[in-house]
């Protein structure tokens, strides 16, 4: 258990390293965390058949997203736009994709969310004092980071897991 934690916290910050550096990831870290989201649930005993419906649901709702801002923007530039090819890229999506086999659904949102309004604020208060200033957010690297903390803290700190909606849910309730 411990060297697949350790194995997706290293992932996780080389996907960080590399967007920051670069604005790309190799595309094999994608696979990789994957893999090791996958045997980090079996590892916990997890049956697979009770995976499929949260992966279902996180895969679902990305779709939908997705349909929704290619729409938007199809609509607003009156022509059809791929976003995958200036909005957001494919280390991005594929980042996303990866996350939705480990998360619960309620969790994949509430990452989903707050990883975004911190990634934006992040980049803004960076674009403030960088000295080469960038229009492309390295949306899959910072929202690395904060998955790595967030599980970091799971793991070992708090123990809230994040395959299961319970802690959300009674935060929620509270």
């Amino acid at each position: 258990m411990v060297l697949t934690e350790i194995g997706t916290l290293l992932v996780l910050l080389a996907i960080f390293v590399q967007d920051i550096r670069s604005r790309s990831v190799y595309w094999i870290l994608f696979p990789l965390l994957l893999v090791l989201f996958i045997v980090s649930d079996l590892v916990r005993h997890e049956p697979i058949v009770g995976l499929w419906l949260p992966i279902s649901l996180n895969l679902g709702f990305l779709a939908l997203q997705l349909i929704i801002i290619t729409c938007y923007f199809s609509l607003k530039e009156k022509r059809w736009v791929n976003v995958s090819i200036n909005l957001l890229g494919w280390g991005d999506i594929l980042f996303l994709v990866s996350i939705s086999f480990y998360l619960s659904f309620a969790n994949f949102l509430f990452f989903h969310v707050v990883s975004f309004v911190l990634t934006l604020t992040s980049w803004l208060i960076w674009q403030l004092f960088a000295d080469k200033k960038s229009e492309r957010i390295p949306l899959a690297g910072i929202q690395s980071l904060i998955l790595a903390v967030f599980l970091s803290g799971d793991w070992w700190l708090y123990h809230v897991d994040a395959t299961n909606d319970a802690w959300l849910l009674n935060l929620l309730i509270k």
